[in-house]
């Protein structure tokens, strides 16, 4: 059976919880005996729960499925630097975005020895953990850590690294990416988010959902907004960016070009500096600045963690769904 199809159904029984066959094969596109056929094969290997407790219209009760959400558990935790101190936030979940756990635990300095040692403490304390996924400040490619706000993991491979060590698939992502992720499964699943970070005493960055896909670049450059050609050095910017009143003219600046690059539907500001912004002035300039008919919604959320883990199961959550 094409694997296309299989993910067809995963999906739609993941967003319906229940439904009959008739139900499904509408939905799909897929004829009543292949959606059956297929049903057949889940139930078996206990991914999808086959019920009698729906009523058809003739009174004949109609079997209907949904899927099977204790079944798998994803393991998703980010890499934290903030206010000088390091530790590792985690959740645990499932497809259908269930909570089934959560904590944090503090680093004095975070490594790969000591991400792992987290991981494997996580996953002895709860076997059914099937998937993993990394959420790190800084660039990403491939499962590859190319540059961080932690030195020790700079140059090395984390997913291949945690799944030679625990067996289980593992997926790393840029943190403003899974932040983007997390905001449009949030909100109606928008397919146009652009996330700009503006921490207290650090860099800004970016993070750009376009047509609903993460907008990576060349060279999975795109959202370092720290080599935005700002009139002063890289080094001068925790400064600049210590309060809200010397890095407003440049959040302005980094605010209209999102505009003219990506026009997106959507602009979320988040970190430290985000509670101090003004809506109503920002979206005044941006007018008056852009003069455009149509400009995009501004939204402001000081803390983006639950946008954060959202992110992390839709990445764990979709990767799942490629499995046979």
């Amino acid at each position: 059976m094409p694997h296309d199809s299989t993910k067809k159904i995963r999906q739609i029984l993941l967003e319906n919880g229940s439904i009959t066959k008739p139900e499904l094969a509408k939905l799909t596109n897929l004829t009543v005996a292949t959606c059956g056929y297929i049903l057949n094969g889940l139930v078996e290997n206990g991914e999808v729960i086959a019920e009698n407790f729906r009523t058809s219209s003739g009174g004949r009760p109609a079997m209907s499925y949904r899927y099977n959400s204790e079944r798998c558990r994803f393991l998703c935790l980010y890499a934290l630097f903030e206010g000088g101190a390091e530790s590792i936030h985690y959740r645990i979940t499932d497809a259908m975005y269930g909570l089934h756990g959560k904590g944090e635990f503090k680093c004095k300095n975070i490594k790969l020895k000591s991400l792992l040692q987290c991981v494997q403490k996580l996953l002895k304390q709860n076997p059914k953990i099937c998937m993993i996924s990394i959420g790190v400040q800084g660039g990403v490619s491939q499962g590859s850590v190319e540059f961080s706000d932690f030195p020790d993991l700079n140059g090395i491979n984390l997913s291949h690294e945690m799944e030679q060590k625990t067996g289980i698939p593992t997926y790393v992502e840029n943190d403003m990416n899974a932040i983007a992720l997390g905001y449009s499964q949030r909100n109606a699943n928008e397919k146009n988010v652009a996330i700009l970070f503006t921490p207290k005493g650090n860099p800004p960055a970016g993070g750009f959902l376009v047509d609903g896909k993460i907008l990576r670049g060349n060279a999975n450059f795109a959202g370092e907004l720290s080599y935005f050609p700002f009139p002063f050095s890289r080094n001068q910017q925790l400064d600049i960016f210590d309060n809200v009143k010397s890095a407003l003219p440049y959040i302005r600046q980094v605010l209209f070009a999102t505009v003219a690059f990506l026009d997106p539907a959507v602009i979320v500001f988040t970190g430290g500096l985000a509670e101090k912004l003004s809506k109503a002035n920002l979206d005044m300039q941006m007018r008056n600045h852009l003069r455009r008919p149509q400009l995009p919604r501004l939204f402001f959320i000081t803390d983006s963690s639950d946008e954060y883990f959202l992110g992390l199961t839709k990445i764990a959550t979709e990767h799942f769904l490629q499995n046979d």
